[in-house]
């Protein structure tokens, strides 16, 4: 039994994976950079952090071979609150910044979707 454009679905299919995995990879990056942002805006100043002043440098973020996008929060993630317990400025730009990432990865996926059986 044969399919009449089974091969012409096949196709669209096999470039289907790439093209997920550009657009996710795309929307993992704007995300690592927002989260970046976010978290240089609400690391604290003043007083309780070293002298240097630079610590909204040091809060960097790099895209990996594999696409995905790691976010360094430098020493002062670990220091300023000790080895565990609440992260002044990374536990609330992740909270502010999860459902938004959710949602442009969704439309990631959705756009890759269309884009590879539109055309």
């Amino acid at each position: 039994m044969t399919v009449i454009g089974a091969d012409k679905v096949m196709r669209k299919l096999s470039k289907l994976e790439r093209r997920v995995k550009d657009q996710v990879d795309a929307a993992n990056r704007k995300s690592g950079e927002e989260l970046v942002r976010t978290a240089k805006v609400l690391i604290p100043m003043g007083a309780d952090v070293e002298k240097d002043g630079r610590e909204r440098d040091k809060i960097t973020g790099t895209q990996n071979p594999d696409g995905s996008y790691l976010v360094d929060f430098g020493p002062k993630s670990k220091v300023i609150e000790g080895d565990r317990g609440p992260r002044p400025f990374v536990n609330p730009a992740l909270k502010v910044l999860r459902k938004k990432h959710g949602a442009r990865v969704r439309r990631a996926v959705n756009k890759a979707v269309k884009e590879s059986f539109s055309g």
